[in-house]
């Protein structure tokens, strides 16, 4: 358990101020999923290539999780997730395949905004 204070300022006019304290307490572990990988690269690939990396998840503790990725949009990062949301029981593990697929990527305003239409 570790115990702090935050300071604000709050700005009441163009020269009036007032300055608060908010103490705090927070209660700091230590994530119990871990990965045989620390860091992921992709190399540099000829176009329409391909690249794959798979992770192994480790869940440390005696809880059950469900973990869930979030990537950037495959459209213009090339990286593909799978799975995407898997339950991760207590002491069990799993694998993830992050998969980078070059490709040129003309991306200007109008095919930005063309991607992320509603």
């Amino acid at each position: 358990m570790e115990d702090g204070d935050l300071f604000v300022r709050l700005i009441t006019g163009k020269q009036c101020a007032r300055e608060i304290k908010i103490p705090f307490s927070v209660n700091v572990m230590k994530c119990p999923i871990v990965s045989d990988k620390s860091k992921i690269e992709f190399p540099c690939l000829p176009e329409t290539e391909y690249s794959e990396v798979v992770l192994q998840l480790n869940n440390e503790s005696s809880r059950n999780y469900t973990f869930e990725v979030v990537p950037p949009n495959p459209k213009v990062s090339g990286i593909i997730v799978n799975p995407l949301v898997k339950p991760l029981p207590a002491n069990r593990s799993t694998l993830v395949s992050i998969r980078y697929e070059s490709a040129f990527r003309d991306l200007d305003y109008w095919s930005m905004k063309d991607l992320f239409k509603p």
